[in-house]
């Protein structure tokens, strides 16, 4: 029997780290390559593609590295339809609630952040187990 891949969710704090990283030994960029070596299925809806299309604009990511992640992210990701709206939790800052309610949609098994203040002290939300890059990439 062969064993799926991990469901996993990134918040988009990964993703800019891991563009802008000028040390491809750091955690985040490591993420990105586990995802681009099959170990693991990115989950993706319409709210977190356009939340990490605007955030990538904003940091000031080129045009083309950010079609050529699209068209990977295309190719790659299980696209869920994002219809569920997670409650808001008090300590939450209102756009992670995006993350949160696609890794319940999608019963993620994790979702990785950088958050330190709102996402990671969860360290669970409805059986999906929330970790650092660098705890994630043990977990692989």
């Amino acid at each position: 029997m062969t064993q799926s891949l991990p469901k996993v969710i990134l918040d988009t704090s990964v993703f800019v780290a891991a563009l802008l990283s000028k040390n491809s030994q750091s955690s985040p960029p490591q993420v990105l390559d586990a995802w681009r070596n099959s170990q693991f299925t990115l989950i993706m809806s319409p709210q977190l593609l356009q939340e990490l299309i605007v955030i990538l604009n904003r940091q000031g990511i080129s045009l083309l590295d950010i079609q050529s992640l699209i068209t990977v992210i295309a190719k790659t990701s299980l696209f869920i339809p994002g219809a569920y709206e997670t409650t808001i939790l008090d300590n939450i800052d209102p756009n992670d609630n995006i993350f949160l309610a696609a890794a319940y949609e999608a019963k993620a098994n994790y979702l990785v952040s950088l958050d330190r203040r709102h996402l990671l002290p969860l360290k669970y939300f409805h059986g999906t187990q929330i970790l650092s890059p660098s705890l994630f990439l043990r977990m692989l």
